[in-house]
């Protein structure tokens, strides 16, 4: 949608590629800088809809929902297999991601 509108409006950067990155970070990476700065809290992955473990992660806030791409390392092995999976939520006061 929101390309759909850059392309209407012709605005400069309608055919720039998406980034899922900060700008103001320069060249450091978001995992380097979230670790820098708020370090790791490990914590379960679980499956939302039977409520099993099915990983561990880092820290909530290595996570955003909807995300896809680099969660499967997190996963338990047989559990990528039934995949693909998406984090669907986040409960930071539990310290666990949901997929």
């Amino acid at each position: 949608e929101v390309r759909k509108l850059a392309e209407d409006f012709d605005l400069p950067n309608r055919n720039r590629p998406d980034s899922q990155g900060l700008c103001f970070l320069g060249k450091v990476k978001f995992t380097d800088f979230m670790r820098i700065h708020l370090g790791d809290s490990p914590g379960d992955i679980v499956d939302a809809v039977t409520g099993e473990v099915i990983g561990t992660h880092h820290g909530v806030w290595f996570h955003t929902v909807g995300q896809r791409k680099g969660l499967g390392p997190f996963l338990i092995p047989q559990v990528t297999a039934v995949g693909p999976w998406y984090v669907v939520a986040k409960d930071p006061s539990k310290n666990v991601v949901y997929a």
